[in-house]
């Protein structure tokens, strides 16, 4: 099987399991969530590794799995604090040769990709008053296809007419026309989701800012965790996936669209 073949099949069958456990929503789809962010954590500190650092993997895990869960753990904000006040005292106490790096690199794995990761539950849980269970659904479907989307729009546009490096340092293929081609087909794919099962939910001002969010900003994370694995000189995260390499691999033009995405729906419809 080719490695394109490889993708788009392993990318069909990711896609129908999360697609499935946004419409069950519940702990489904937060365990699903936490799972997959703590499965990329763990590939973060792989790369931590490969740098030189040594975090903490199990308390990092520990506190990464909090920081996913917290729209839906009470007392989450007070756990992640003295779990970090823990990370301080555990590179103190386990003498490490490099304890800031050690630190530093425990605490970004709780951030990224797992902090980020919760704005999909944020999402798919949101308060607004004029969402309903179906609304939440389908919007939180609507965005996940728009950060996939454009990433294979993104592709075909940026083979066709990609003339203008994105950023030419990390990744010279990555052009702004791929960019904008992802942005369009990103906005033709949230249209159908307005026009079809979410109507008066959304409008269209919020289309086009989930579809910029997918288009121009997804890329950036994908150009961030490319920086940070030629930086250590692994190729991917890992290996899990046919065609894709690892779950970080995967995930990381959603980690930056969908905050993004869910600030300006707070700002909009009031999520929280």
């Amino acid at each position: 099987m080719s490695n394109f073949a490889q993708r788009v099949l392993t990318g069909l069958v990711g896609a129908a399991l999360v697609v499935g456990a946004v419409w069950v929503g519940g702990w489904v789809f937060a365990v699903l969530i936490a799972g997959v962010a703590g499965a990329a954590q763990f590939e973060l500190y792989r790369l931590v590794k490969a740098g030189g650092a040594d975090p903490l993997v199990p308390l990092g895990l520990g506190l990464g799995a909090v920081a996913t869960l917290w729209p839906l753990v009470p007392g989450a904000g007070l756990a992640l604090g003295a779990g970090l006040v823990a990370v301080l005292v555990g590179v103190l106490y386990l003498r490490r040769a490099t304890p800031l790096a050690d630190a530093a690199g425990t605490a970004f794995g709780i951030l990224y990709p797992c902090l980020l990761a919760s704005s999909l539950l944020v999402l798919r849980f949101a308060d607004a008053p004029t969402w309903s269970d179906p609304d939440r659904f389908w919007i939180t479907t609507a965005v996940l296809f728009s950060v996939w989307g454009a990433d294979s729009f993104a592709y075909l546009a940026g083979r066709a007419f990609g003339r203008t490096p994105l950023f030419e340092r990390v990744s010279p293929k990555k052009t702004w026309e791929g960019a904008a081609g992802g942005a369009l087909g990103a906005f033709a794919l949230v249209a159908v989701f307005k026009l079809t099962v979410l109507g008066q939910a959304i409008s269209w001002l919020d289309v086009a800012v989930i579809a910029l969010a997918s288009g121009v900003l997804g890329p950036f994370g994908d150009l961030a965790e490319s920086l940070f694995k030629r930086s250590v000189g692994v190729k991917d995260s890992a290996t899990w996936l046919p065609g894709h390499g690892g779950l970080l691999d995967r995930i990381d033009a959603t980690l930056v669209a969908v905050p993004v995405i869910v600030i300006y729906l707070e700002l909009a419809h009031g999520l929280l």
